[in-house]
């Protein structure tokens, strides 16, 4: 089991990924527009040496530590979520879908934050993330 950060370590983790994210430069691109964030990301896996790779990597580093604490940003993408773990029949499809939508879950939170424009909105996040913290936490004492 990965190491539980701590509601400190959390916290700088989303503010520095707030940073990146806010930081992101799109203007070495003078010539191509992204109509959502799934055309950017086919962009980026399909486009060797692209400009946005080394941001990519900076923000893919901060959602490494955070996907944890990452909640599920629509009850749509949760339920799709149970519907597909449901017809699981074995660990590796399982697994399987575990993996598909934790890259969902990470794009829908980079679309959502992106959008986002107040500090309150912002705490809210904050809020949600450090519940889902506090909850791993409290199951890891119980377990213990």
């Amino acid at each position: 089991m990965p190491k539980l950060l701590t509601e400190n370590e959390l916290k700088n983790t989303l503010l520095e990924f707030k940073k990146v994210l806010s930081d992101f430069d799109f203007s070495k691109l003078n010539n191509i527009v992204f109509f959502n964030l799934e055309s950017f990301f086919a962009y980026v896996d399909n486009v060797k040496n692209n400009p946005f790779e080394q941001q990519l990597e900076m923000l893919n580093k901060q959602l490494d530590i955070l996907q944890p604490y990452l909640p599920f940003v629509s009850s749509d993408r949760a339920s799709e979520f149970l519907c597909e773990i449901a017809k699981c029949s074995t660990e590796e499809s399982s697994k399987q879908v575990k993996l598909t939508f934790t890259e969902k879950i990470r794009q829908d939170f980079i679309e959502l934050t992106r959008k986002l424009s107040s500090s309150s909105q912002w705490d809210n996040i904050l809020i949600t993330c450090e519940e889902i913290r506090s909850h791993k936490e409290e199951s890891a004492l119980a377990s213990i």
